[in-house]
């Protein structure tokens, strides 16, 4: 009877005023976020020949064609050795893919081993690593453009897909140090367990290391799929015969005669959002995890 009481009274004290501000304040912060999502679609919807827009668009007329012709003029002008050549979407949402997939991977993959590296070894090397990254990323490098396009045509690493996979598989990011605190808490008991047991160092990374971030490495490389989807620069500046739809999207917003009026751009937004609030839907408990899942059970 005790413990029923005592369960019945924490119960009744758990919804207190201040749960209950705090709970209006995620349905404030929730429908700030879907506002500009519904805005996009209604915007979508309406006329793409009227020049001028609603603060809370509503169209009298749905325009689903908006959809077709943003679809026809989602284009980017390549020159090719055959000429000037005009990918549509399709294959910019396969350049895209191909760009972030790669991109991600190795990217996660170089942060997660250097990580690893300078995290359980305690070497000199391993310090200079983390004082250049952290340098790195507190200092922005400016003016290094033109050095480093000479440099990937040098190498052959320009304009090509693969080039740009390695070019991105680097460990100069804030994710090698989220890989870092992770390795830094394992217990040293996992290397002597396995050392016992005659396992060498690559051994004890790819059969107990990686195993144990399996969570936190596929999270992060979602995390970089999505910053790689996005990116348009890179494609811009890198890979000029393979235009991503982020690319495509930039010079569907430039030209004038792609997208003239608001409606028209909106749709173009909406466009490359879809695989995105897609990837979401399917990933959205992996994106939400805790990024320390993982580590020594009792």
């Amino acid at each position: 009877m005790n413990r029923e009481h005592k369960i019945k009274n924490g119960s009744k004290k758990g919804f207190s005023p201040l749960m209950a501000a705090l709970f209006v304040l995620l349905i404030v912060y929730a429908l700030l976020i879907l506002f500009p999502l519904a805005w996009g679609l209604g915007q979508s919807l309406m006329d793409g020949m009227r020049l001028d827009s609603t603060v809370v668009p509503w169209p009298s007329d749905w325009q689903f064609s908006n959809y077709i012709d943003a679809f026809v003029h989602f284009y980017v002008p390549v020159q090719a050795e055959q000429g000037t050549v005009y990918p549509t979407l399709v294959y910019m949402f396969g350049y895209s893919f191909v760009y972030a997939v790669g991109s991600a991977l190795t990217a996660t993959f170089v942060q997660c081993i250097v990580a690893y590296l300078t995290s359980r070894f305690n070497y000199i090397v391993s310090r200079i690593i983390n004082v250049f990254v952290l340098i790195a990323i507190a200092l922005p490098i400016v003016g290094s453009l033109p050095s480093e396009i000479q440099m990937a045509q040098a190498l052959g690493l320009y304009d090509t897909l693969f080039g740009i996979w390695i070019m991105k598989g680097h460990f100069i990011s804030i994710y090698y140090l989220v890989f870092y605190a992770r390795f830094k808490t394992f217990s040293r008991s996992y290397e002597e367990a396995a050392q016992i047991d005659g396992a060498g160092n690559l051994r004890i990374l790819f059969s107990i290391m990686l195993p144990l971030i399996k969570n936190l490495f596929w999270t992060i490389f979602l995390i970089q799929f999505i910053a790689f989807w996005n990116d348009y620069y890179t494609p811009l500046v890198y890979m000029p015969t393979y235009p991503t739809v982020a690319y495509g999207l930039w010079y569907y917003n430039q030209s004038t005669e792609n997208a003239l009026t608001l409606p028209m751009k909106v749709t173009g937004c909406i466009l490359m959002l879809l695989p995105v609030l897609v990837l979401f839907a399917v990933f959205s408990k992996r994106l939400m995890s805790n990024l320390t899942m993982g580590g020594e059970k009792e």
